[in-house]
């Protein structure tokens, strides 16, 4: 899998880092793609994307993109790298979703052709929810193709298939071992990360289980910052933990969002 930087956020640098105050931090939002071969190529999210920031859309879209004022990445934009890599959004055949928020699912609806790969009860539920309910989950439904759960592949019914690491099981996404998904709960409900291997070892995309790679292996998310990220902390902390100790078996950690420049 490789990852592109679909815009930055401005944070305040305390959220990500203890101490750091109120100067500002600049995180990535990042989404995947994964050649499959002769079955094409496989998003894992999409990232931030124009249906954001840009054109009709309802007032409570409109207050998160002032509150976080993404800055779109042009040449990283989804449908940019598509293009760069010989395919158009309908060429698409196949979308993991990771999670629902914003930041992740933004663009969902450019890809009329594709199945999403979800956890099925959060899809589900997602879609069972009021406006405002969604938007107490931090999710905006009008991002969400509205026949998702018509073309839902659900997590938990694929095969599980061990990681053989401390990560312990996942669930196969293409049938062949290749990327298992990886229940990583606390952020979000549903949410999982995106396991495979490479030559120098194994790999996992753990979306947003923490906002930096720093402040996951050091064990210091703020503490502000796990009430905001986390809808069940103590679930979200077990993660964390899980994580460092893939790290400690040689392991590399990829995330959503991680600061392009060092905190001082």
């Amino acid at each position: 899998m490789k990852l592109f930087n679909s815009a930055h956020i401005d944070v305040f640098a305390g959220l990500v880092k203890r101490g750091a105050g109120l100067r500002r931090a600049r995180l990535t939002v990042r989404y995947g793609v994964i050649d499959l071969g002769g079955r094409g190529l496989c998003l894992v999210d999409t990232g931030v994307g124009p249906e954001v920031t840009q054109g009709s859309r309802s007032a409570a879209l409109r207050l998160y993109s002032a509150v976080l004022r993404p800055q779109l990445n042009a040449d990283e934009a989804v449908e940019k790298t598509l293009r760069n890599l010989g395919v158009a959004p309908a060429d698409i055949r196949h979308v993991i979703v990771t999670h629902f928020h914003a930041d992740h699912v933004s663009s969902l609806r450019l890809f009329a052709n594709a199945a999403f790969t979800a956890w099925g009860a959060t899809a589900r539920a997602v879609m069972g929810m009021s406006t405002a309910a969604a938007l107490h989950n931090g999710i905006f439904k009008e991002l969400i193709p509205p026949d998702i759960t018509q073309r839902l592949i659900p997590v938990e019914g694929l095969a599980r298939v061990a990681t053989g690491t401390v990560l312990g099981d996942g669930h196969d996404l293409f049938g062949d071992g290749s990327y298992l998904a990886v229940p990583l709960p606390g952020h979000a409900f549903g949410h999982f990360g995106v396991f495979w291997r490479e030559a120098t070892g194994p790999v996992i995309y753990a979306t947003d289980a923490a906002w930096t790679r720093e402040a996951l292996m050091q064990d210091k998310t703020p503490w502000i910052s796990s009430a905001i990220v986390f809808d069940d902390r103590d679930a979200g902390r077990d993660s964390q933990r899980l994580l460092r100790a893939f790290a400690g078996q040689g392991g590399k950690v990829h995330l959503c969002h991680d600061v392009d420049e060092p905190i001082s």
